[in-house]
């Protein structure tokens, strides 16, 4: 877990006020506007106005407890943070719920449109009472940026039970003080069954780590750990957001969770939570509901990949919307630094989504931009490190120093007609663009029996480019992610040749091709090397029909996706977005005689990126489909 350990680029030191951050660096120090690191943990956003205001927890030197209160920040582009001061401040009154010395936890901060109030909710604890109180505090201002005054704390719910607790759970005789020892089969099932509802029924229900939720509705919602953190319970705010209105359910009980964070992308509820061990980070958990009343069902550890174990090394707090782009959503939470509290770290991260499910994966650095390419990264793991990469970050042509261009007719009786003027970089993106254009043949003889040349014209332009002499590797993890196209007649293809001999005692391996069998879409990888017969190859191949995909994702074909090859010794291992295809061993893949037997997946190899039209496999075009776009976000290799 180096990453998770070791700070983040020397270039995020507090002395770095005065540069301008376009990126987001998990685990570094967050510099604000006067070089200092943001202070404001625990927290949560609200977005008002053209800004972020972030609202957190102000941390001590030695101490967590509440001596200060609840600090703002603010951005435009979430990179870059204002000090606005203090949103609210602890009082110096000792009968005062907020005296200096409480503990006040996880504030968050929504807007009433109704009101035209900003409203503040916050776990308080009273102090020198432990966690004894576990009360929701609420506090109010007419500014974004505060003055907040504080209103009211309490425990909430007193005198309702859950929407969801049975007549025979709200009437049962159990109690808390039945039990010796907790744990045990019989106390879980007691608690499973309410025995904790029912025990602080009158008093109110506990509420301890929280977040606020306002759905499109307008409707808010609190959403925190109770029943001795055993439990979370979900509850429906007053029109004003200045109460409970008594109606709330629970959520997984006796699952011990807390540091709930919540969200909804295409009208599905999502929530990760943690587990409770204290300081002490821990596996994160994730649920999910299509009505936010429930039922809720938890999923796996949405973090996936080294470090995923720990949450990397942090705990949930908030779940962040970026404005103005769809389904984009920052995964906000905090790495805890108990022995020097106000120095604990952000890890803000971008949300994927696998088979429709929110994943989290560690990046060391990363922009909003990564939304907008279709915000996939793949599991980096073992000790893989890059060696190469191509981000396309630059406008124009593909970089000459790693790529060369095919050009005319090729392979495979091809329709298009290979140009370097079909591949151009722009905005981060390599698009290789398949045209409908007519473009005469310059070596056409039409007594020629060579489909090259006996064309007068190729009806189609495309582009073939590749790393030969330029960038050649032998194994590692090959990385590329693209989106294809999927017209008729389209044949878009990642795949890479050994640099001696000629094909196929070469080797090929077809990290992704795409086109129609039996006029049938479908996804191939490949491998394929030579026999004791010139020109014919020995194929594995895997070729998996396209409604795989669209049955699960009607809109697959408009999204990005994570083709990798993993490549060693022993094995080449084919995969799509994480998913293994083809696994082919090394030691079957040994060349015929006229590969003097050799095995040519034990040289090196370079990379091809090419969009084929028609010929053999790309079978007739969909001219109304064109101009064909193949986007390519990113290559890279690891070894």
């Amino acid at each position: 877990m180096k990453h998770i350990f070791v700070s983040i680029l020397c270039l995020l030191s507090l002395s770095a006020s005065a540069q301008k951050l376009d990126a987001i660096y998990p685990g570094a120090i967050l510099p604000d506007n006067n070089g200092v690191h943001v202070n404001a943990h625990g927290g949560g956003i609200l977005y008002h106005d053209g800004k972020y205001y972030l609202f957190g927890e102000h941390k001590g030197e030695k101490s967590s407890s509440a001596f200060v209160g609840v600090t703002c920040y603010s951005s435009e582009d979430f990179y870059n943070w204002t000090n606005e001061g203090v949103a609210l401040a602890v009082s110096n009154d000792p009968k005062s719920d907020i005296v200096s010395g409480c503990v006040l936890e996880r504030p968050k901060v929504i807007y009433n449109e109704k009101t035209k109030k900003f409203v503040m909710y916050f776990h308080l604890e009273l102090k020198g009472k432990g966690y004894a109180a576990a009360r929701v505090a609420i506090a109010t201002a007419d500014q974004v940026t505060g003055p907040y005054t504080y209103l009211k704390s309490y425990r909430p719910n007193a005198g309702y039970y859950p929407l969801n607790m049975t007549d025979a759970q709200k009437n049962a005789t159990v109690k808390v003080s039945d039990f010796k020892d907790w744990w045990t089969p019989e106390w879980r099932k007691a608690t499973i069954d309410g025995m904790f509802v029912r025990n602080d029924f009158a008093s109110g229900q506990m509420s301890r780590d929280m977040t606020l939720y306002v759905d499109d509705d307008g409707k808010a919602y609190h959403i925190y750990s109770s029943e001795e953190n055993l439990t979370l319970q979900l509850s429906e705010l007053s029109d004003d957001y200045l109460s409970h209105t008594g109606k709330y359910i629970r959520i997984a009980p006796a699952g011990h969770n807390e540091a709930p964070a919540i969200f909804k992308k295409d009208g599905t509820y999502f929530m990760i939570t943690s587990g409770c061990t204290g300081w002490a980070p821990n596996a994160a958990r994730l649920f999910s509901a299509d009505n936010i009343w429930g039922p809720w069902t938890e999923h796996p550890n949405p973090a996936v990949g080294e470090g995923a174990d720990l949450t990397f090394n942090s705990q949930s707090t908030f779940i962040q919307p970026v404005i103005g782009k769809k389904e984009a959503f920052i995964f906000m939470a905090d790495r805890w630094t108990p022995k020097h509290p106000i120095d604990a770290r952000y890890i803000w991260l971008p949300i994927q989504f696998e088979n429709d499910l929110p994943v989290l994966k560690w990046l060391d650095k990363w922009d909003l931009d990564f939304f907008d390419k279709g915000g996939q990264t793949p599991p980096l793991q073992n000790d893989y490190k890059l060696v190469w990469s191509d981000e396309f970050d630059t406008d124009g042509k593909p970089n000459p120093d790693f790529w060369s261009y095919e050009q005319g007719f090729t392979r495979n009786e091809e329709l298009q007609w290979y140009q370097s003027g079909n591949a151009n970089v722009y905005n981060g993106i390599l698009t290789i663009e398949g045209k409908k254009e007519q473009i005469p043949n310059p070596n056409y003889d039409k007594n020629s029996k060579d489909w090259r040349k006996n064309r007068k014209f190729a009806e189609y332009s495309a582009a073939s480019i590749k790393t030969v002499g330029k960038k050649e590797f032998l194994y590692g993890r090959f990385e590329v992610r693209a989106k294809i196209p999927t017209a008729s007649g389209s044949w878009p293809a990642i795949w890479t040749l050994g640099k001696s001999m000629s094909w196929p005692s070469n080797g090929e391996i077809d990290i992704m091709e795409y086109y129609r069998i039996k006029g049938i879409p479908h996804i191939l990888a490949n491998v394929a090397w030579g026999t004791d017969k010139p020109g014919n190859a020995q194929w594995v191949s895997q070729t998996v029909p396209f409604s795989k995909f669209t049955d699960k994702d009607p809109d697959w074909a408009n999204k990005f996706h994570i083709w990798r090859m993993d490549w060693d010794e022993e094995a080449i291992r084919l995969y799509l977005d994480d998913e293994l295809l083809n696994e082919t061993l090394l030691k079957d893949t040994q060349n015929g005689s006229i590969g003097n037997y050799t095995n040519p997946f034990k040289q090196p190899h370079y990379i091809l990126l090419n969009l084929a039209i028609g010929g053999q496999n790309g079978g007739i075009p969909d001219d109304a489909a064109f101009p064909l776009k193949y986007e390519i976000d990113y290559v890279r290799v690891y070894q």
